[in-house]
Order: structure tokens, then sequence, then C-alpha cells
């Protein structure tokens, strides 16, 4: 369905790769004897309206996705500190931050709600990686910004937008590249007009990729194909009025999924289709007042769709759920600026969820062709709209730093009646004939109101100006999704059942971080203690009883007890000598059931990187990295994931092609060693599945 661009640009240049920045320091080394360090209070993370705190955060520049080998965001974000990728494949990817998955986690496309199913990964891989300008990461607690939801942490992917111009100029990326693991080609294009007060960005991308090769063979059904396109606009009225507008398009096919707890081991399963789009105008006033520096209004519209096949060949049955998600939302944000001393965000945000779901099975018990149509989630929707106010106090400019922060929401979740089959026929004779069907109901209409709350308190003290210590207090909530509390999944596994009963998730979160910046080294550590009262898990239930007085045995969300999660992260950057930078982390976190004191399941290993980086000043940069993990759970030795991996690379600087054009090449190999290792979050569905093996990959950008 996708057609070939025609604008492939590849040259094959051997050599090796790693990841090219761990994070927010740009692709270019300094050459000069000191580094150059991005402190806290000089980001603006205006998607994640965060200015006013000190959360824990990172901000990855987008620029790497275009320079390394990651394919996608879940790749990207991978190694950090802190964060862990879960994969349900090559293209289906998300991550777990501080050891809380993806329905812990609030994901944001250009500050705007990615909601859908958690059970199988898929919006994270809905993003262009091709047009970031950044991904922004608050770590632990971030109910206080957007309420639930972000309660074990914040993943926000910023697009570029190019900024006004004197007169009118255009300028552009074209960026192609081929991985050796998959055959994958992928190209993008980014394109930018220009002016005064008014500028209109384009941009595009294509990719394609066959299996994946491990390194003892391919690895079966974990094709993707993919295309992306998008428009945005900005137009400035005056000094202080500017209106912005996004709209953003996504589209995979044909995409495998050799992964998914969902889904029996046994099964193929791909997804057919996965859409979505976005939509955004947003209106910005400044310096309104003296008092009222600036004034941000915003709605959006965000609607993710998905088709999903199951071939389940032992039992001769088809299965094919699909599911539609709209959200619509709106937020209203002003900066208060009372002296030099003290400054105050607040606003109001509001958004609207609404679901519908199906599925069709096809089953052939006898000679007959057996149809079934069914709900694996009623017709729902979840209104939130909430109040916040964030306050920074600058009691001593020189040392002292307080912020706090308070958020008020109400929530309004409604669904129809869901009954066990919605309909059942076959084909005679060409006609379709009904059969009975059990007409049973699985979950009761019904109406639920919900309030909530966050407050968030820190305090930073800096001694002296090259150190800083930032100590945080927290809590956080998240209501059920409308998956946990209403899914009935039935992939000819066991079954998944939701739970309409289910009470909030809450949580105490704390950390302590101490930064060090001096000339040529700079450290940052964190160790956070985070306590969760109504953990949301699945239990197994082999007598669960539906609305209907039926009895089965199925895998039922429940509340279970109370779980606390302990951890620290330490990550440096380190100029050698002039032009030699080495830079690493290390992260673990532990979690664990705080009444029976046993291990939390899924929890991330301990994780580790260490890079050295050489730039020869104006020509290019060579890097290498080492990557492991070590895990300390009690599993089987042969389920062990601790391991130990090398890549290394370069990257050119851009050299001109005239006046108006530069051409950059960037290369090199992953998993040099082509080493057998498992990521102990990636979901295996009970399949051996390794990890990508040996990569080579090579890409070029021309810009002009």
């Amino acid at each position: 369905m996708f057609k070939n661009t025609g604008l492939t640009i590849f040259i094959f240049l051997f050599s090796f790769s790693i990841q090219l920045q761990l994070y927010g320091q740009g692709n270019e080394l300094s050459t000069s004897d000191s580094l150059i360090h991005k402190k806290i209070s000089e980001i603006t993370v205006t998607g994640l309206l965060s200015d006013k705190l000190n959360l824990t955060y990172l901000v990855v520049e987008g620029k790497k996705a275009l320079d390394d080998g990651d394919i996608t965001p879940g790749d990207l974000l991978d190694g950090l500190p802190g964060i862990s990728i879960e994969r349900d494949g090559p293209w289906a990817t998300t991550v777990n931050i501080r050891g809380f998955g993806e329905s812990k986690l609030l994901f944001l496309a250009d500050g705007d709600r990615m909601l859908t199913a958690t059970d199988v990964a898929g919006a994270l891989s809905t993003v262009n990686i091709g047009n970031l300008e950044k991904i922004e990461v608050i770590k632990g607690a971030g109910s206080v910004i957007y309420g639930t939801g972000a309660m074990g942490g914040i993943v926000n992917f910023v697009s570029k937008r190019p900024k006004y111009s004197d007169k009118l100029s255009s300028s552009g990326c074209l960026s192609s590249g081929f991985h050796t693991v998959n055959k994958l080609w992928e190209n993008s294009l980014n394109v930018d007009l220009t002016n005064q007060n008014w500028y209109l960005a384009l941009d595009g991308g294509y990719r394609k990729a066959q299996n994946t090769m491990t390194p003892v063979g391919v690895q079966t059904n974990s094709q993707f194909n993919d295309a992306s396109w998008g428009v945005r606009g900005g137009m400035r009225n005056g000094d202080n009025q500017e209106f912005l507008i996004n709209y953003n398009h996504f589209e995979a096919l044909d995409v495998g999924l050799p992964g998914g707890s969902a889904f029996p081991a046994n099964a193929v399963v791909r997804y057919l289709e996965f859409k979505r789009n976005q939509l955004s105008g947003e209106y910005i006033f400044k310096d309104l007042t003296d008092v009222i520096k600036s004034l941000n209004v915003k709605i959006y519209s965000q609607n993710i769709k998905r088709e999903v096949e199951n071939i389940v060949a032992a039992k001769n049955v088809a299965i094919f759920p699909g599911s539609l998600n709209v959200t619509t939302g709106a937020k209203a944000t002003a900066d208060l600026y009372f002296n030099d001393y003290e400054t105050m965000t607040v606003g109001i945000d509001g958004w609207h969820r609404d679901q519908e779901t199906s599925r069709l099975k096809i089953a052939h018990p006898t000679s007959d062709t057996i149809y079934i149509k069914e709900l694996p989630t009623p017709k729902a929707q979840v209104l939130d709209v909430g109040i916040f106010a964030q306050h920074k106090w600058v009691i001593d400019p020189k040392h002292w730093t307080m912020s706090t922060g308070v958020r008020l929401d109400f929530l309004r979740t409604t669904n129809d009646t869901a009954f066990t089959e919605i309909a059942k026929y076959k084909y005679v004779d060409g006609k379709k004939v009904s059969i009975p069907f059990n007409k049973n109901a699985r979950f009761l209409a019904d109406t639920k109101n919900e309030f909530a709350y966050a407050a968030h308190i820190d305090f930073s003290y800096k001694p002296r100006e090259s150190h800083q210590f930032i100590f945080s207090l927290a809590n956080a909530y998240r209501v059920a999704s409308l998956e946990e509390r209403f899914k009935y999944i039935d992939q000819s596994g066991t079954p998944m059942i939701g739970n309409p009963d289910l009470k909030p998730e809450k949580g105490l979160f704390s950390n302590l971080s101490y930064k060090l910046t001096k000339n040529k080294f700079s450290l940052n550590t964190n160790i956070f203690a985070n306590y969760v009262f109504d953990l949301i898990g699945v239990v197994e239930n082999d007598s669960y009883q539906g609305v209907d007085g039926s009895v089965f045995k199925a895998l039922v969300n429940t509340n279970v007890d109370r779980a606390m999660y302990l951890g620290g992260e330490l990550d440096f950057r380190w100029l050698i000598i002039s032009d030699v930078i080495l830079e690493g982390n290390i992260a673990y976190v532990y979690g664990f059931d705080a009444i029976t004191k046993k291990e939390l399941p899924l929890m991330p290993p301990m994780h580790g990187e260490l890079r050295i980086n050489y730039a020869l000043p104006a020509i290019f940069t060579l890097y290498a990295e080492t990557e492991w993990d070590y895990d300390f759970s009690n599993d089987d030795s042969s389920e062990n994931h601790s391991f130990i991996i090398l890549s290394a690379g370069f990257y050119t600087n851009a050299f001109s092609l005239g006046k108006l054009i530069q051409l950059q090449f960037v290369g090199g190999a992953q998993n040099i060693f082509n080493t057998a290792y498992k990521e102990q979050m990636t979901a295996a569905r009970g399949i051996n599945r390794l990890e990508p093996g040996r990569n080579f990959f090579v890409k070029a950008k021309l810009m002009w």
C-alpha cells in the first residue's frame, strides 16, 4: 500500500556504532578544554509544564534519532539511567521507568495524551523519530502536572519546529539509511519555509523492514512497514501573540508481533493496520500585564486505531480484534511573575477518551466455518477535568530554592453493558445464516465518579556554585484505565478479565539528587524510594465468576496489596583530554511487595553503559560503547538476562557541496560480537526469543 519514495541515498561505510548520546548533550562534542553543561534551570520544558518544579528528568535530543541506529522511540530511550525497553517485537516497543511499566506511565505527543490499550505495545512506535526535536522524560511522580496516568513518569515527544527568519527562506533535510539486521530501508524528508511573521514545516517518512536476524537465526513474523507525514505552522501577531497548528498522521501495515502476553505462544499475530492522527491548535499571549507573563490556550484531538490478526492454527481459529480510541482535550495555562524571587504557573486541563472495540472469531470446529462477533471491552468513555498550580520561591539566590505544586481532578467513567457475544453466524450456499449465541452480560452499564489530588514539594540547596542537592517529595495517583476495568481478552488462551471495581493506585514518591558541575567533569546521582498503595496487578483465578454466573479460569485485574520501589542512578561525563570524552551511567531498582516481601514481577535488572568519544575537529567523531545488564532475580539460570554487548561507530561533520548544500554520513555496527541475549523486560509469550543480532547500518543526510 505504501509507495517507494525513490529518495533512497546510501553509501556503504565500514565502521562501528553505538548510541550517539546518552541524553541531551547534542551531537557535536566540545573541542575546548571544558565541558558545556545544560543545567536544569536552563531547560525549557513547555510541553511538561515543569519549569517551576525540580523534577527528575532527562532531555534526549532528537538529532540522536537520525544519527544513531535506533529503530523505534523505545530503542532511542533504552539504556538512559532508569529506563528499560519493553518489546513485543522489533517495531512494537515501549519503556519501563524505574520499575513502572507502560500502564503506569503517561505518553504525550507534543504535550497531547496518547491513549490506547497497553496489553500490547505499539503507541510509542507511531512517533516519527526522524522529525523529533527532543524527547522529555520525567522519572517519578508526574500526577501534579498531568493528573492520572502519570504515576511512574511522563514521556513527551516534541516535534521539530523552525524559527522565524528576517526574510523568506527555505531549508530542509533528506535522510536515507539501511540496516543489515532486518534489511530495513528508512527515508525521511523535512522541508521548512520561514518568514518574519510565519513559518510552515512539512515532514514525511517511509520505512520497510523484513524479518530480524538474531544470533541463532531468523526471528519469524518480525517484519514491518510504516509511513508518516505531518505539517506544522506558526504565525505571529505582533511581538506578543502567536498561533500554532500541528497535524501528524502515522500508518503502519503488516507489522509482525512475535511477542505479547495477550496472545498464546503458538499464535501468529500481526498488526494488519495501526494508525494515529493528531490535530492541535494553540494560541499564545506574552507579556499581557506585569504579572501575567504568558497565557497559553490549546485544544487537541488524537485518535489511535489498530486492527490485529491472530492465527491460532492448532485450534483452527482466526481472531481479528480491533479498537478505536479518540481523545480530545483542552488546556489553558498562565505563567505569573510576582518578583524576581517568586513565580507561579496556574491552569486548567481537561480531556475525554472515547473507546470502541470489536473482535471477530472465525472458527472451523467441523466442516462449517463459524463467525462469532464479540466486544473485547464495552463502549466506554472517561472524562477528566483538573486544575493545577505550581509555585517557585527563590529563598536565597545563591543557595536555597523551594518549589511546590498541587492538582485537583474530577473523573467520570461510563460504560455500556457488554455481552459475551453479540452475533454468531455461518454461510450456507452463500447466504448468511444466524446461529443462537451466548447473550449473557459480561459487564453491566455503570457510571463512576472519582476525585483525586496530587501534591509536590522540593528543596534545592547549592552550598557552592558547582554543587547542588535537590530533595523532592510527592504523592501520585492513577485511576484504573478502561482496559483494566472492562477488558475481556480471549485470544484462544487463558482469558484476561477487567475489574470495574478497581480502586485507584496511590503512591508516595521521594527522590534525593546530587549534581556536580566542573569544567571538565560532571556527575549526577539520584536515590529514590517510592511506596504504592492498591497496586493494580493481574491475578490468576481458577474459579472466576462473571456477572452472568458463569465460572471459569481467568487472569483478573486486581488491587494487590502495597509495593515498595527502592533504587539509585548515577551518570557522569568527563573530558579526559581535549577531544576525548568518557561518559557512562548505572541504574538499579528493586521492587517488592510491602506485605509479603516478595520481589515484584517484571522488574528491570541493573543496567550500565560506558562510552568513549574521540572527535577530530571539523572532520568526524568516533565512539565506542559497552552496554550491560546484571540480573539479580532468582529465576532459573537458563532464563538469566545478564549480558554485555559492544558497539562502536562514527559520524562525520557536515561538509559543503557548493554554497547551499551540505552532506553528512553516519555508520556503524551494533552488537559487534553477535551476542545472544534476552532483555528481561521483553515479553516473550513463552517463546525463546532473542534480541537482534549484529547490525551494520549506514545513513546519509543531505541538508540545505
